[in-house]
């Protein structure tokens, strides 16, 4: 029998499952579940296991604010407290028999990079040289993943990347387009930005059908898109 893993938003939403109870409307779920859906990234490799997550910013603004329990100046404050990192889950395992076998941190910080949408480097943080908030971050994540994952939890690596330019700009900016790739034993993933769930939906003003906000045209009879704000008259 073909053993079953966690795999791809199967494995996101059990990990905010914690979150969910405390959203207080439908639309916080919907919006967030699609930011990790665009976030997210699943190895081809055959007889792997492979999960590379990119959490920005967005992500905990996204969190804090749908969980209804926090005030939006702490919010405000936590998230910019963050703000200059990108977060990367990575999970790498081989397959054989009925376990998994999986990579270790170590080999995985060897050869895992980042590179931004004009190609360059972004370099890595060392955790001796990562913030108080950046660490305590990293150190309630990591024991949430392992009690409700598990083995596969366990063996969850974060890595911290540099989240700004000299000039203040973001590296790796949701908002603006781009491709930015992550690479990991000889596999690329790619990341195409803006990322349509932190932009207000698109309507096409001639079959009327609904699309995300990083949509231009119509992909059914290629008629330009509209935001739905701007359908009022």
């Amino acid at each position: 029998m073909k053993r079953k893993f966690p795999r791809g938003i199967v494995f996101a939403l059990t990990l905010v499952i914690p979150f969910v109870a405390l959203w207080p409307a439908q639309n916080y779920k919907e919006q967030l579940n699609a930011l990790i859906r665009e976030t997210q990234r699943q190895g081809s490799r055959a007889g792997r296991v492979t999960v590379v997550w990119w959490i920005p910013t967005e992500f905990w603004r996204a969190t804090l604010s749908a969980s209804g329990t926090v005030p939006p100046d702490k919010v405000q404050e936590m998230v910019a407290s963050i703000s200059d990192v990108n977060v990367f889950i990575v999970i790498d395992a081989k397959t054989g028999g009925l376990s998994l076998d999986y990579v270790p941190e170590a080999e995985l910080e060897k050869n895992f990079s980042v590179s931004d949408v004009e190609g360059k480097p972004v370099a890595r943080i060392p955790e001796a040289k990562q913030s108080s908030a950046s660490k305590n971050l990293i150190g309630i994540m990591k024991p949430l993943f392992s009690n409700m994952l598990g083995e596969f939890g366990k063996h969850t690596s974060f890595f911290v990347f540099e989240g700004k330019n000299k000039d203040g700009s973001r590296r790796l900016d949701p908002s603006k387009q781009g491709t930015f790739t992550a690479r990991l034993g000889g596999e690329e993933f790619h990341w195409r930005l803006p990322l349509g769930s932190l932009l207000p939906d698109k309507v096409c003003p001639k079959c009327n059908e609904t699309f995300p906000g990083n949509y231009a045209f119509c992909p059914f009879d290629a008629t330009a898109l509209k935001e739905k704000s701007s359908e009022k008259h």
